[in-house]
């Protein structure tokens, strides 16, 4: 998927105002984070695959993270506010980005979280600037995979540590519309040993290779015989970012990592020492 499309794909306009509106302080008054968390976290699994990954990281509150492909910022401030390191997020996106400091901002985190508008295959900084990168559900919407590892291969210490979450490739065609894409030809969704090979040769080493495909579908099992829906609220803020029709595209993801067309994956890795 191009820059533009990506961009039209998922731009929305007055996405805090409607985010504030959802947890009820679009007025105004005292938010904390955690007011945010059943909100902001627009990507599988959301907050409890948050706060998987995040655990699974493991950031020491000194560190500096960069979260590629930040949206409107709920992973950021989640670790901001949870672990206390400092995360700067970068998107495609300005809307994104501007919601994502107007809400930072109304938590009381710019001075832990902050975020630029940018393309992961050019990130604007210094080589070694950061001691972890975090990359949720981004990968399906990028062609240039190896060239995006690189360059946060580039952006890292020597040693530093990356959490990259994607879906991959199954066995057979899976269903669309889906979350990232609305037709085939602009998903990038590739196999397994592809992505492990994206990884190895951008200069990576891959210490544990999650499946958490039975965990995605067995939330959302569990979530049907329990009768436990999205809320209006929920239902809303989730149009922002996949339009008005995100309940087919989510019905369809699962479906087609049930039948595992679709497999999705959680990698941890870390670059070498140069």
């Amino acid at each position: 998927m191009a820059e533009t499309d990506v961009v039209s794909h998922y731009g929305s306009n007055a996405i805090a105002a409607r985010i504030l509106a959802a947890v009820g302080k679009q007025d105004g008054g005292d938010l904390r984070p955690e007011m945010l968390f059943p909100y902001d976290q627009l990507h599988g699994r959301e907050l409890a695959a948050t706060r998987d990954h995040v655990e699974r990281l493991a950031p020491l509150d000194d560190w500096r993270i960069i979260d590629i492909g930040s949206g409107v910022g709920g992973p950021a401030r989640f670790i901001a506010a949870m672990t206390g390191a400092r995360v700067t997020g970068i998107d495609l996106t300005p809307q994104f980005v501007e919601a994502s400091i107007e809400l930072t901002a109304r938590v009381g985190l710019s001075e832990k979280a902050d975020y630029v508008v940018g393309n992961a295959t050019a990130l604007p900084f210094a080589d070694g600037s950061f001691d972890a990168a975090i990359c949720f559900y981004v990968g399906m919407n990028v062609a240039a995979k190896t060239a995006v590892l690189q360059e946060i291969q580039r952006v890292l210490k020597p040693g530093g540590r990356l959490l990259w979450t994607e879906v991959v490739a199954g066995s057979g065609d899976p269903q669309f519309p889906l979350p990232w894409a609305r037709m085939p030809e602009a998903s990038h969704v590739v196999d397994a040993t592809t992505l492990r090979q994206n990884f190895l040769t951008a200069g990576f080493e891959i210490l544990d290779w999650a499946d958490e495909t039975d965990a995605h579908v067995e939330l959302a099992l569990a979530a049907q015989r329990a009768g436990v829906r999205p809320t209006a609220e929920q239902i809303v803020v989730n149009e922002i970012v996949l339009g008005a029709d995100f309940v087919e595209r989510r019905r369809n993801y699962i479906k087609s990592l049930a039948v595992g067309a679709l497999r999705s994956v959680a990698v941890l890795a870390h670059t070498k020492a140069r």
